[in-house]
């Protein structure tokens, strides 16, 4: 049996894919070490699967860069005497690890479109060299087809990275929902509105503004629900400024999903930003996989976006959302009609999609055992 030790350098409740990862490596009977930061508590459901270490906070601290590659190494090392494959799940993970990684069978997995990474935080001139490790690793995992090919080119890489997509593997699998959440829903539930969603990060690049000036022009039946990390005030402002949006911050993994189950519609939205603090590529936007693709599907929710590759495509191939121009209120409140007079196909469309994904072929047939 293959044992596998997932190194997550990050707040596991802010990648779900790293817990569809564990679910279904667990299912298919693989042994399973998990070294990742957990604020939130949410490998306690996993105690008795798997082997954890959850990482100190103080080691996320900037200051403490040096101490914490050492610590991370030391964890790491001793780890890997008992497992077989080193899986790491972020470029950053990947930094801290350096060299080491070299004398294990590595998967390198990457969940954003990315040319390289500081070596110091802070500093932009020396540079981690992620295409070294990833030249030299088992397998490089990418979230999306045409990131496949970018991340192959930018790092002249051998053979094209295995794609496997940001679905989740818990949908509709929860533990007792905490009694926040089930506040959040009865309020929402209250409103008694059609509501169109957005859930994810709030930051320039995700504009949500255009979609609340076209929905407060369709009634008082709807409103825009979004339920993020509010930490620039980005909706506080909204909600202000327009009586159809309501805020209800950031939910934690899994339960986030039971909110979007009671959606009408969701909303994706990405431009690229130039002024990037984030190390990603500039295209990392126009090709966007994110979990909301799969979440809004999974939860039979048509979508609306912005005209991008990433959506385009989807929307197009599975009809299961439509994409918008986000200068013009007027096309995206047409588009949103389009979606409300067509509603039961596009939801078929959804489902579709959805079940067209088989992680567990992809994670056990085409990353671990090829």
């Amino acid at each position: 049996m293959k044992r596998i030790l997932i190194v997550n350098f990050y707040e596991i409740s802010k990648l779900p894919p790293v817990l569809s990862l564990i679910d279904v490596l667990l299912r298919n009977g693989y042994e399973l070490s998990v070294v990742t930061f957990d604020k939130d508590k949410l490998m306690n459901r996993y105690s008795d699967k798997v082997n954890l270490y959850i990482l100190n906070d103080d080691m996320n601290v900037p200051r403490n860069f040096v101490s914490r590659k050492i610590q991370l190494r030391e964890v790491v090392k001793k780890a890997m005497e008992n497992n077989d494959i080193l899986w790491t799940t972020t470029d950053r993970t990947v930094r801290e690890l350096g060299k080491l990684v070299y004398r294990y069978c590595h998967v390198m997995q990457l969940m954003e479109l990315i040319e390289d990474i500081p070596y110091f935080p802070g500093q932009k001139i020396i540079k981690s060299h992620l295409e070294c490790y990833a030249r030299k690793a088992f397998k490089v995992v990418v979230p999306e087809y045409n990131r496949a090919h970018i991340q192959k080119a930018l790092w002249k890489l051998d053979k094209l990275p295995v794609v496997l997509p940001n679905k989740p593997s818990n949908l509709n699998q929860f533990d007792a929902i905490p009694s926040d959440v089930e506040d959040k829903i009865n309020k929402i539930m209250k409103m008694n509105k059609r509501l169109i969603i957005y859930q994810g990060v709030l930051r320039k690049e995700r504009p949500l503004e255009p979609f609340a000036k076209a929905i407060s022009n369709m009634g008082d039946g709807y409103a825009l629900l979004i339920m993020g990390n509010d930490s620039n005030g980005e909706a506080k402002v909204l909600e202000n400024k327009y009586s159809c949006v309501k805020s209800i911050g950031f939910v934690t993994p899994p339960y986030h999903l039971k909110i979007t189950e009671k959606a009408y519609i969701g909303i994706l939205t990405y431009v690229p930003e130039y002024d990037n603090k984030f190390y990603q590529s500039v295209l990392n936007p126009v090709f966007c996989a994110p979990n909301k693709l799969y979440e809004y599907a999974g939860s039979g929710l048509p979508m609306i976006g912005n005209d991008i590759p990433g959506l385009h495509y989807p929307f197009d191939k599975y009809h299961m959302g439509v994409t918008c121009n986000l200068s013009d209120v007027s096309d995206i409140e047409k588009k949103l009609n389009i979606i409300c007079k067509n509603y039961d196909e596009y939801k078929v469309g959804c489902k579709t999609f959805y079940d067209d994904t088989n992680l567990d072929d992809i994670i056990v047939k085409q990353i671990l055992e090829e």
